[in-house]
């Protein structure tokens, strides 16, 4: 469980990523993209859990880009940065890919403990099938938008229609992550929190509490201000 506590500053240490990345990206004099016309590569699909889909919304909503090409100057000073965009990028979608990793594997531990310890001890959790289908839901709605982000980040090109825009869609869709992290780690948590609540309690059918009560010393509240950006 202090591991599964500790991935609460894991989803923070993304947000720093996020934050700190536009000090390395920062081009000045780029064009405004308030009007795109094409549409880019990247999240086409919404959620569709009520409580995930504002931020489905929000991310499906991709503006097309500009049909605009930097200037020579412009493309020189884009291409030399242009590796550090991809790696800084891509680490970020490696980073949640790792989070997502690590709370599979405590799902698989406490399932395991649940099924071979609690249960032959007749310690039965009535909702069990419910809440792991809630996780399973709330790690498959993260999927379209990590989707999303991979797809940006495989397709960014200095020499292809704005840049800036690009960099602007990828941001989009790594916040609209951010918020599918936390439900994920609460429905983890929930199971945590329900099969502790069985372990001490005699044979029988038992409907473990679904609502934490005790909270992570630290929860992601801030949404990144700042991402790469040319």
């Amino acid at each position: 469980m202090l591991k599964f506590f500790k991935l609460t500053l894991t989803i923070s240490t993304l947000f720093i990523l996020l934050v700190n990345s536009s000090s390395v990206f920062a081009v000045t004099g780029m064009p405004d993209n308030t009007k795109r016309p094409n549409t880019p590569p990247g999240l086409t699909k919404k959620l569709s859990s009520s409580e995930t889909g504002t931020t489905a919304s929000k991310a499906g909503s991709r503006k097309p880009l500009l049909k605009i090409r930097l200037d020579q100057a412009k493309l020189r000073v884009c291409q030399v940065k242009e590796k550090i965009i991809t790696n800084r990028s891509a680490n970020m979608v490696n980073h949640v890919n790792r989070i997502i990793a690590v709370f599979d594997s405590i799902v698989t531990r406490i399932t395991n403990y649940y099924q071979s310890r609690l249960v032959p001890q007749g310690r039965i959790l009535a909702n069990f099938d419910a809440l792991i289908l809630d996780i399973q839901t709330k790690k498959n709605a993260i999927t379209p938008l990590l989707e999303a982000a991979q797809s940006d980040v495989d397709n960014f090109n200095c020499e292809g229609d704005d840049p800036k825009g690009q960099l602007d869609q990828f941001k989009q869709d790594i916040r609209a992550i951010i918020p599918g992290l936390k439900a994920y780690k609460t429905s983890v948590r929930n199971l945590i929190v329900a099969i502790a609540s069985i372990r001490g309690a005699g044979g029988g059918t038992a409907t473990g509490s679904a609502t934490p009560t005790i909270e992570p010393t630290v929860l992601p509240t801030v949404l990144p201000t700042a991402v790469p950006t040319l």
